[in-house]
C-alpha cells in the first residue's frame, strides 16, 4: 500500500512539473497584412475604370476566358466565362482564385496547387483585364 501511495505521489508530482508550460489566449495574434489596394479602397480612392472587361490566358489544355467587373474603381467580380481545362480539378481552383483576386484587388496572388497551369492562365487573363481597366 505504501508503494502505491508513493508511486501515485510521484506520478502527480511529475505530471505537475511536465505541464508547467501554459498557452494563453491572451497572446497577441499577428494581424493579416492588408494590401495597398485594400487600404486605398478604404480611403475611397479609385484605381480602375468602371466596366466589364474580358480577356483570355493560356491554361494547360487551352485558353481560359475571364470576365472582370469593376465598380466604383474596384474589382468586385471575376469569373471564368469559358475554359477547356479538366472540370473536376480546376473549378475549385478558379473559385479560390476569384476570391483572392477580389480581396487583394490584384492578380499578384499565389497559384493553386494541383491546378498550377490553369492558375497561371487565369491570372494572365486577369492581368490583361486589369491592363484594359487602367
Amino acid at each position: 500500500m505504501k508503494k502505491l501511495v508513493v508511486s501515485l505521489a510521484c506520478c502527480f508530482a511529475l505530471t505537475g512539473c511536465a505541464t508547467s508550460l501554459s498557452y494563453s489566449a491572451e497572446e497577441p495574434v499577428a494581424e493579416e497584412k492588408k494590401s495597398e489596394a485594400v487600404d486605398l479602397r478604404q480611403e475611397g480612392r479609385h484605381l480602375l475604370k468602371d466596366g466589364s472587361y474580358v480577356s483570355a490566358g493560356r491554361g494547360m489544355v487551352g485558353d481560359i476566358s475571364v470576365e472582370m467587373r469593376v465598380r466604383d474603381g474596384f474589382i468586385d467580380r471575376v469569373h471564368v466565362v469559358e475554359h477547356s481545362e479538366n472540370v473536376g480539378v480546376v473549378e475549385d481552383a478558379f473559385d479560390r482564385l476569384e476570391g483572392k483576386v477580389i480581396r487583394k484587388q490584384s492578380a499578384d496572388v499565389d497559384t493553386i496547387s494541383g491546378a498550377t497551369e490553369a492558375s497561371y492562365g487565369f491570372l494572365e487573363a486577369v492581368r490583361n483585364c486589369i491592363r484594359q481597366a487602367e
